[in-house]
């Protein structure tokens, strides 16, 4: 049985006009990324000035990211039976009271708290997730989809270069657990914006007994799709690396620790970047030898900021390595929204999310 939102929030669908709800999902999902890379910045200060050890940082980004293994299936799962807005609606109002936690167990200092209210919040971000990009094609019209997954990126890679920076200027200034908090009142606010978009789950053309398998298959069989899968895993592995020991690099390499948020403003830059070019260029059939050329722009600068000290080369790295990768994912990810069944679009983001 599918879950009645429309009950608490009865507009009816058919009454908001496309462009309406999509934007309205964009903005829930910016609001939250944004308040979200708020909190990147600010725990990874907050713990690494907490105990002067640069494990507390690296354990931090081990909560934040390992529990989000479990989260994608789930969340797939359950956006298909009972509407992908609405899991995104609730998952996201489920971080708003676990993020408000993380606020009181920063003010006491109580570090271990810290980490599992993290962890927990990045499960229910995982379940979100599918349901957000099951979202998009639903609100939608087919001809806007690669712009609308386009305008998606954007937020999400102009938040890792305006939220860090933001931090990083605001930081010697204000306590970091302010900037938590701004991050639990945008959950809220996505939560409210998600489950006011009533995008109910999409009829069923065959009987669901294997639909999990059905949607690894897919997956499995389209060459484009498996390239993209294995993108999505070798980048993730090598993304959530650099930034378990970012706050050390910038600590180390630079001086401050709090100088992490211009490094992760290169990122959002490059990101951003890499995504308004798909806003004005429609780029052919994306296909696996397309997403393989762009990984390797992605994840090569990356061995290479390893290897280099100075500021400016390393910023100019991390811009070139996203830039790259919001291009091909971005383009992957319509090519997957186009070529999936409705029904099954939850759990194949799940199966592509679980890589990531």
């Amino acid at each position: 049985m599918a879950i009645d939102t429309a009950r608490f929030f009865p507009r009816a669908v058919g009454s908001v006009p496309a462009a309406d709800r999509s934007t309205r999902l964009l903005v829930a999902a910016g609001v939250s990324t944004y308040g979200d890379w708020l909190t990147v910045v600010a725990l990874a200060v907050l713990l690494f000035d907490l105990t002067h050890r640069p494990e507390a940082p690296a354990l931090y980004i081990l909560a934040r990211f390992a529990p989000r293994v479990l989260g994608p299936s789930l969340g797939g799962s359950l956006a298909d039976r009972h509407g992908p807005s609405t899991i995104a609606g609730l998952a996201a109002l489920g971080q708003f009271a676990l993020t408000s936690a993380i606020v009181v167990f920063a003010s006491t200092g109580t570090v271990w708290a810290i980490l599992v209210a993290v962890a927990c919040a990045g499960f229910l971000g995982a379940v979100a997730q599918p349901g957000y990009s099951a979202s998009i094609p639903r609100v939608t019209s087919a001809h806007r989809l690669l712009r609308v997954n386009a305008i998606y990126s954007g937020l999400f890679e102009s938040s890792v270069l305006v939220a860090p920076v933001a931090g990083a200027l605001v930081l010697p200034f204000i306590q970091p657990r302010v900037l938590v908090a701004a991050d639990a009142v945008s959950f809220l606010v996505a939560g409210l914006l998600m489950l006011t978009l009533h995008v109910g789950p999409a009829p069923a053309r065959v009987a669901g007994a294997s639909d999990r398998s059905r949607a690894t298959a897919i997956v499995a069989q389209d060459p484009m799709l498996r390239a993209l899968a294995a993108s999505f895993f070798c980048s993730a592995a090598a993304i959530t690396a650099l930034q378990a020991v970012l706050v050390v690099a910038a600590a180390d390499r630079y001086g401050r620790s709090i100088d992490v948020g211009w490094l992760y403003g290169a990122v959002g830059a490059g990101g951003v970047v890499g995504s308004v070019v798909l806003l004005r260029w429609t780029p052919p059939t994306i296909r696996a030898r397309g997403i393989a050329l762009g990984f390797l722009i992605e994840v090569v600068p990356l061995g290479f900021f390893a290897l280099v000290g100075g500021l400016v080369p390393a910023l100019a790295l991390l811009f070139v390595s996203t830039a790259a990768a919001a291009v091909y994912q971005t383009r992957g990810q319509t090519a997957l929204q186009q070529r999936v069944p409705p029904e099954l679009l939850g759990r194949v983001n799940g199966v592509m999310r679980l890589l990531v």
